[in-house]
């Protein structure tokens, strides 16, 4: 079964952003160190684990990013527990409590390669914003909540 908490103990952060790196920034060939971003402590922290082996398997962060909206950012699954749902548990946890911090909008800056996923799951495309790390071409998804 899994689970989705927040990280709480140095252990559970360490697992949680060498997920972000191996999923997001690994395969780019970027340094450790580029998982991490200015809004770490802002941010509300959570993981998807699998209940039965304790794996950390996949991960977002929540910040405000204006009054009343919310972004998500650092999404990330394993590839091995991908197409599985827990993207979307990730999702439904961070929409629940940007309602419960009084968010009217909640939005992403995604790669154009998952704007399908997003649209699945109720965002709609605002625009593209340019490119991250000289190659990859990013999208705002946003949602009413």
């Amino acid at each position: 079964m899994i689970i989705i908490k927040s990280p709480q103990t140095r252990d559970e952060f360490k697992a949680y952003y060498a997920l972000r790196y191996h999923v997001l920034r690994e395969p780019l060939g970027l340094p450790h160190g580029t998982e991490k971003d200015d809004y770490e402590p802002l941010s509300y922290h959570y993981m998807a684990v699998d209940d039965a082996t304790g794996q950390v398997v996949g991960c977002v962060k929540l910040f405000e990013k204006e009054p009343g909206v919310g972004q998500f950012s650092h999404i990330a699954v394993s590839e091995s527990h991908q197409h599985k749902g827990i993207g979307r548990l990730l999702i439904a946890e961070v929409e629940a409590k940007s309602r419960e911090l009084g968010f009217t909008k909640l939005g992403t800056l995604t790669r154009l390669t998952a704007t399908t996923f997003y649209e699945k799951c109720g965002y709609r495309s605002i625009g593209i914003t340019g490119t991250l790390y000289g190659r990859l071409q990013m999208m705002w998804m946003e949602k009413d909540l």
